[in-house]
């Protein structure tokens, strides 16, 4: 019995549509798990009217499919009538929900509802089509049946009411989803068009061919049709509701011409030496073999050919991403250059970060998630969520106009880099296309990035090594030159002593300054530098006391308040040496601004406590402040950059903290530097026993001005 169905319903049309029926299904299903999976079964209420349009839909195809079987003939004219009610119920259902749906975006997409009015207009004309199908004789009166897809149905007196509904809820719809596109967020513009093509698809068509073609002239050879294209209007509406991140609909169309040209090509030289209807099967699994074996060659000539014609290029925008692998091997600046061209922003706002600002904030982010961040997305997400970590991303992304940031990992869960670029032009986002293969690209040039990365430090060392050296030097040269003197001056003996002292201190500092050169030419991880526990007061105060400051008016500018001393673990030569670079960087504008003041504050907190390093000098605009912790930036300083603050960066991740900066133009700039809190045992016993040699400064105050 079973075989006797299967061969009534062999017929191509109902094949097609049957088959539709049940993708539609599997796509509903697909639908709620993926959603469910995402934001948590809750949430499939939000989308109830979706889920019963989908439904609807199903019901349509699977009633329409049975016009075209010889169950049509087999059963006669009162279950196709019912079949043919059941088919408008459900087109009903569809388009209603339809509506619904989209009024439920409107709303949370605008905070308002449609208009009162129709939702009124709406329910009657819901009620209306409900009444009039069941109803005897309403809609449909009968049918004649010649044979499958051979039919003519006789309408009722309602009929071109019921028709009339439906051409009002196709405006309805399309005058509400045009109005979402006032939104002025990217990815709900996106969103609004992918749905606009789905449901002018499917309700075009519909109102086309089942009202237009079979009311008025009485003709039902293509009621299958719109059935049939409903599958595209389930892609394309679903496809916008489960993501965030969208092909670009240009490259769409440039896919899907490539591929139906290249189609085209096969099935017309196929078609020139013999009939498809006289292909035998062993000529089928012939050709299907050739095909297979040639299609790769001829797709990438066709794809060329329409890349031409849509971008006036051979090489499609997504192939010069992917060909930038050789690039970057030669030269991963230029590489980015061209890079930045291919995606449309401009080249100063393409940076690839390996220490950057807020590195903790970013890495804790990736290493949980490892997907790029887009501004539109963060936005996006954060409408749904409460999520404390993506918010302060999407903060720092906001304050330094970072619309995107793909993360590059050296191995598992270990970031390297980060790429971050500004916004692109008005109204043009990021697209899957560019974004898939720029992260495909970044993670095959990984290697040559760090190459390119150890070599530029290696640079920097160079000029390092000359620009550290000379401070201390010149200070002992300084130191010598004044011994010289005090030697010819009768009871100079303190005089002798002082300098010295300072002489030695100088010499210190300079063998601090090989210890960190030694170090970076051995590429010795900061991690496996040795630490122990020490006051903070006691390493800060022997650090300014070792730099070699100009004269002693410089270094009655620096205050020091231990109001709140505790206890670090860190490595006393490195943090030196921090201490030596925001120091460097303060004084250096201490002619220019004879005002300026700086002061070393400690503070204490329950998890971390805290170093504010402060100077009242000019301040660094806001544009810079994401750059400053970069390798080798350098602003308005002679002499290059070298081991600076992207090294004291890397130094205060290896002690467990972080460095940050916070800067206000001819005010003031600020270093907070955080630290682990100690265990309070090993507080108190450093604090009553301090390590031999130790300065321990009274909690009190330790003001050197």
């Amino acid at each position: 019995m079973f075989s006797s169905l299967l061969h009534q319903m062999m017929y191509p049309k109902a094949v097609v549509l049957l088959s539709i029926s049940l993708l539609v299904l599997v796509w509903a299903g697909y639908f709620c798990t993926a959603l469910a999976k995402r934001h948590g079964t809750l949430s499939l209420k939000q989308y109830t009217y979706y889920i019963c349009y989908t439904v609807g839909v199903f019901f349509w195809t699977l009633s329409n499919s049975y016009f075209h079987t010889d169950l049509l003939v087999r059963f006669g004219d009162s279950v196709a009538i019912n079949m043919a009610i059941v088919a408008n119920l459900a087109t009903l259902l569809a388009f209603v929900s339809a509506y619904c749906f989209i009024s439920k975006l409107h709303k949370l997409y605008t905070n308002k509802g449609v208009a009162l009015w129709q939702d009124i207009l709406v329910a009657n004309i819901t009620l209306f089509g409900v009444i009039s199908n069941l109803m005897p004789g309403g809609t449909i009166l009968g049918i004649d049946i010649i044979g499958p897809s051979d039919f003519q149905l006789k309408f009722g007196p309602y009929t071109k009411y019921f028709f009339l509904g439906f051409i009002i809820l196709v405006l309805l719809t399309f005058f509400n989803l045009l109005s979402l596109k006032k939104s002025r967020n990217r990815i709900r513009k996106t969103r609004t068009n992918y749905m606009i093509m789905g449901i002018t698809i499917f309700m075009s068509s519909t109102a086309v061919i089942q009202v237009g073609m079979t009311f008025f002239f009485d003709n039902f050879s293509l009621t299958w049709l719109p059935p049939a294209l409903s599958l595209s209007e389930m892609l394309f509406m679903g496809y916008a509701l489960l993501t965030s991140r969208f092909f670009s609909l240009k490259y769409i169309c440039f896919i899907f011409v490539s591929i139906a040209s290249t189609a085209l090509i096969y099935a017309a030289t196929v078609a020139s030496f013999v009939p498809i209807t006289q292909l035998g099967l062993a000529d089928a699994l012939f050709l299907v073999l050739l095909i297979g074996i040639t299609w790769q060659t001829l797709y990438r000539f066709v794809q060329k050919a329409i890349s031409i014609i849509m971008y006036r290029d051979p090489i499609h925008p997504v192939e010069k991403i992917s060909r930038l692998e050789d690039e970057f091997q030669s030269s991963p600046t230029r590489a980015m250059e061209s890079l930045a061209d291919y995606l449309g922003v401009p080249q100063d706002k393409l940076r690839l970060l390996g220490d950057y600002h807020d590195v903790n904030l970013y890495r804790n982010y990736f290493e949980n998630h490892g997907t790029s961040l887009v501004i539109e997305e963060v936005e996006e997400e954060l409408l749904n969520s409460n999520d404390q970590a993506l918010s302060l991303v999407h903060s720092n992304m906001s304050k330094f106009e970072s619309a995107l940031v793909v993360p590059l990992f050296e191995s598992k869960n270990k970031l390297s880099h980060i790429l971050v670029s500004s916004s692109k032009s008005e109204g043009v986002h990021f697209s899957y296309e560019e974004l898939s293969a720029l992260e495909r690209v970044l993670n095959k040039v990984q290697v040559h990035i760090n190459y390119e990365r150890e070599v530029r430090q290696s640079q920097a060392l160079a000029s390092s090594i000359a620009h550290e050296m000379r401070n201390p030097f010149a200070q002992l040269q300084l130191e010598l030159e004044l011994i010289e003197q005090a030697i010819k001056q009768p009871n100079s003996t303190e005089q002798l002593k002082y300098h010295v002292n300072k002489g030695t201190k100088a010499i210190a500092r300079s063998h601090q300054l090989i210890d960190i050169i030694t170090r970076e030419l051995g590429q010795a991880s900061l991690d496996q530098a040795p630490v122990v526990p020490s006051l903070v007061s006691s390493v800060v105060c022997s650090a300014i006391d070792q730099y070699g400051f100009e004269n002693e008016s410089m270094r009655d500018r620096v205050h020091l308040d231990f109001e709140h001393d505790f206890v670090v673990e860190i490595n006393d030569t490195l943090f030196s040496f921090v201490l030596f670079n925001l120091v460097r960087n303060a004084t250096y504008y201490f002619d220019s601004y004879p005002k300026s003041r700086i002061s070393i504050q400690l503070k204490k907190g329950h998890h971390e406590n805290y170093l504010l390093f402060r100077d009242t000098g000019p301040g660094i605009p806001d544009h810079l402040l994401a750059q400053i912790f970069d390798d080798f930036f350098s602003h308005n300083k002679s002499g290059g950059s070298g081991l600076g603050l992207g090294y004291c960066q890397r130094v205060m991740t290896s002690f467990g903290g972080s460095i940050s900066c916070y800067s206000e133009i001819d005010r003031y700039t600020e270093f907070k530097l955080t630290f682990p809190a100690a265990s309070p045992y090993l507080n108190d016993l450093l604090i009553l026993n301090p390590k031999p040699g130790s300065l321990l400064v009274s909690p009190v105050s330790a003001a050197l001005n």
